[in-house]
Parts: structure tokens; C-alpha cells; sequence
């Protein structure tokens, strides 16, 4: 049956994009974890925390893609060095524009920084646009913070950065939902 809005003979619609980014996603337990301090520092900062299924570092984000693009960002994961390291989140801070807390590394193994930087070059020759932005890799606790967190030092958390994903983002009025488009195991 002919769909009746559209007329006869016009061209079918591109299918909607997909917003879609690259992430480092910990195991269930460094989930855990992180999910625990994030409870933690929302009740301090009043805001709301991150639920555990969207911890990730994001390596890069690339917005609405057309559906076709996949498969050439699923090339381009392949075609990465999966070298994996031991990743400590040791400070906490917030922006307080953004009313964003988060924790992050006070320094990052020369393995994560070569998969950011083996990323961001194959995209970009790719032809996909990307922020020019310093890379400053964390994991958003909690959002909405009426009260800034001040950056310090805490007990670090220590992740096993060994999985990489391709993830889509849909947004929705209760918060993104996300799902995993391509994973890839880190050594």
C-alpha cells in the first residue's frame, strides 16, 4: 500500500540520523563503583546523578550522522590500535556553566591518549567534523549541580580501559538512552 502522504513518485525520505559517539565503557564493577560516588556527589552538589548504563570517557563525538555513515565508523574502530591500559580517576571538579561534576585522571597512560589521537586523525580523513576542543578525558557524575564541586583530590578508581564503543544516542524528555552500535576489546 502507497503511504498517502507522500505523492506519488516523490523520493522516500533519508532516514533520520543518529547521534552517535566513540567511548571507553568500564566493566560492571568499576560501573558500580563509579555510580556509587556519583549518588554521593550529586546529593552533595544537588544535582542528578548519572545512572550507571551512560558511564563512558568519550573519545569523540560526532553528532547526527546519517544511518549510511555506519558502517565506515564501524571500518574506522576496526582499523584502530586496541592496545587497552589501567586508567586511575583521582580528582573531582565540576563546571560550573554547565552545572556538570565529574572525576578524571590526573594523568592518562600514552595508550589512551594514541587511541584518542589514531581516532580523531581517521575520522577527520574520514571527512567527519569534529569539536577542535582539548581532549580532557572524565566521567560525568551528576548534572545540574546547583553547587559547584571544587576540584581536588580523591580515592581513585581504578579502570581497566580494555573496551571501545560506538555508541547511539537518542534523546528523549526522561534523558538520553543509549545503545551500543560496535564494541571492540582492548588489549
Amino acid at each position: 500500500m502507497a503511504n498517502s502522504l507522500a505523492p506519488a513518485g516523490a523520493p522516500a525520505a533519508a532516514p533520520d540520523p543518529v547521534r552517535v559517539f566513540f567511548a571507553l565503557v568500564p566493566d560492571r564493577a568499576v560501573v558500580g563503583e563509579f555510580t556509587v560516588l556519583a549518588a554521593d556527589i550529586a546529593r552533595r552538589a544537588r544535582g542528578r546523578a548519572v545512572a550507571g548504563d551512560h558511564v563512558h570517557v568519550t573519545l569523540a563525538f560526532l553528532g547526527d550522522v546519517a544511518p549510511a555513515a555506519i558502517p565506515a565508523l564501524r571500518r574506522i574502530g576496526d582499523a584502530l590500535p586496541h592496545g587497552g591500559a589501567v586508567v586511575q580517576f583521582d580528582t573531582l571538579g565540576s563546571w560550573r556553566a554547565s552545572g556538570v561534576a565529574w572525576i578524571a585522571p590526573r594523568e592518562l597512560p600514552p595508550q589512551v591518549l594514541a587511541l584518542h589521537d589514531a581516532l580523531h586523525g581517521a575520522l577527520v580523513d574520514a571527512g567527519f567534523p569534529l569539536d577542535t576542543r582539548p581532549f580532557r578525558p572524565h566521567v560525568t557524575l551528576a548534572r545540574r549541580c546547583v553547587h559547584p564541586v571544587p576540584r581536588a583530590g580523591c580515592a581513585p578508581i581504578r579502570w581497566k580501559a580494555d573496551r571501545l564503543c560506538l555508541i547511539g544516542s537518542e534523546l528523549t524528555p526522561a534523558g538520553p538512552v543509549y545503545s551500543e552500535l560496535a564494541a571492540w576489546a582492548l588489549a
